[in-house]
């Protein structure tokens, strides 16, 4: 009876596998249709072992090459990732201290560079501009055209004011360009050597690659961009070869790696355990990070990191006009991977080829609990009080009014101003019902969450989110909004 039991349950979850490796296929062929996408690579694993993966459509159109497992995209942001652990690895080598000022080891930066540390720059508080935002690019690549080395960059960032005092605020920007210029600083050689050293030899990343126009990558990759005339200043209009920029932006220590799906699930799997790094470090990885005031912020050291669904995840994006666009979501408990890689990007996110959302519709193949909010159909409510409470949070969370309903630890920092005043909009809220997690130890924040209510929020934008509650039903977290 046992072993009927047995293979019973083994055939069923082959089944549930088979089933989810056939909807991920669809998933990604319906992307590339919809997006006009040139090639695309995914893959998704769990424990070090691949559960699906795929390989669509070109890796160059004008010769006509296909992707495939050895195709080499560039990842563009992703690459934090990589500074990440080797400034992390330097911290544990002694070679820096994350609490370092910046002007240590770039003496020549401006004075009010002093405060920032170098924790400060692996976790976006840093007050810096990001330099790729500084110029219209839909009206002129100049910047990048004419900035032919880490000089002329650094001087760029030298002439800017700080956005906010070190530390006080988020605010995503190139800082792990600077780190890169850090490594190179301290070693006295180029950063990709010490990654290549540390990073890609010990973990036989065979097919990853600092970036360079001029270098022979075998299996490299073609960018595309899709032009439209009525955004962007262009010769030509629709799918073309991905902008221009100078040799040296290519390679920097915020968006220079290129590397294929199965090295970046042999990078992230050594993420997951202590293979390069200490355990100290990886929590840097994949936890929140503070301010220097105490209050939780959403980035990592490489990674952002959220709860969703009621489960911690951390994620990357990366995208370049260069032609690509790249995704990675994973659960670091479980050693869940979902990883997608396109050579697609355009004037903004809805014309390029990965996307978070896609990324986190693969996920709920296996997580069925980061399904999408809008499918969810409206419930009794049965505790309209509540209900009440929420809405009035929806309805003033841009303000400073104390809210004896909100959890001290609740992070209003993980949220931007602009997302806080969309939420702030909401007319109404309607409620899809709850789930008690109350014996699943779901912690955030350290906070040990009770139940989780889901809501359709209606305004001038509908949008859905997940309301965290502890067990005096204080609002502990609302996940980053879905929208229609």
């Amino acid at each position: 009876m046992q072993r009927n039991t047995l293979l019973l349950t083994v055939f069923f979850l082959t089944c549930c596998i088979a089933i989810s490796q056939s909807e991920a296929h669809r998933i990604i062929k319906k992307r590339m249709e919809s997006k006009n996408i040139p090639g695309m690579a995914f893959l998704i694993a769990k424990d070090g072992k691949i559960l699906d993966e795929g390989y669509y459509g070109k890796a160059n159109l004008e010769v006509g090459a296909d992707v495939t497992e050895k195709s080499v995209f560039a990842i563009a942001s992703m690459s934090k990732t990589y500074t990440a652990a080797a400034i992390l690895l330097m911290a544990e080598k002694g070679l820096l201290g994350l609490d370092d000022s910046v002007k240590k080891y770039i003496p020549e930066a401006p004075d009010y560079w002093e405060p920032i540390t170098i924790k400060h720059l692996l976790t976006h508080s840093s007050g810096l501009v990001e330099d790729w935002s500084l110029y219209d690019w839909n009206t002129s690549n100049e910047l990048f055209l004419k900035t032919q080395t880490d000089a002329d960059f650094l001087k760029i960032h030298f002439e800017e004011a700080l956005k906010f005092k070190p530390g006080t605020d988020v605010s995503y920007t190139s800082g792990h360009f600077i780190l890169g210029i850090v490594i190179e600083r301290i070693t006295g050689e180029f950063y990709g050597a010490y990654l290549e050293k540390n990073i890609f030899g010990p973990l036989a990343l065979n097919e990853t690659f600092v970036d360079h126009p001029y270098k022979i990558i075998p299996h490299r990759v073609s960018g595309y961009f899709n032009y439209d005339q009525d955004i962007i200043h262009s010769p030509i209009s629709g799918l073309g070869n991905g902008i221009t920029i100078a040799p040296v932006a290519h390679g920097r220590g915020d968006s220079g790696i290129r590397t294929t799906a199965n090295d970046l699930l042999k990078f992230y799997n050594a993420l997951f355990t202590t293979t390069i790094l200490s355990e100290p470090s990886r929590k840097m990885m994949f936890e929140p990070a503070k301010l220097d005031n105490g209050n939780y912020i959403s980035t990592g050291a490489g990674w952002m990191n959220w709860p969703l669904g009621g489960i911690a995840i951390s994620e990357h994006s990366g995208g370049f006009r260069t032609g690509f666009s790249s995704q990675s979501l994973v659960i670091p408990k479980d050693k869940f991977v979902v990883i997608v890689l396109t050579n697609l990007k355009g004037p903004d996110s809805s014309y390029s080829g990965a996307s978070f959302s896609l990324a986190k519709e693969l996920a709920a193949l296996y997580y069925p609990v980061l399904g999408q909010l809008s499918k969810k159909t409206p419930a009794e409510d049965t505790n309209t009080g509540l209900t009440n409470i929420h809405l009035g949070f929806f309805r003033t969370i841009d303000s400073k009014v104390e809210n004896t309903h909100v959890h001290e630890q609740f992070p209003f920092s993980y949220y931007s101003k602009n997302l806080k005043e969309s939420i702030a909009q909401t007319e109404s809220i309607t409620y899809l019902g709850e789930r008690n997690v109350q014996n699943e130890d779901v912690i955030f924040f350290n906070v040990n969450i009770h139940t989780l209510r889901y809501y359709r929020l209606n305004g001038k934008k509908t949008l859905y989110t997940t309301v965290y509650l502890d067990e005096a039903d204080r609002i502990v977290f609302i996940d980053y909004p879905e929208t229609e």
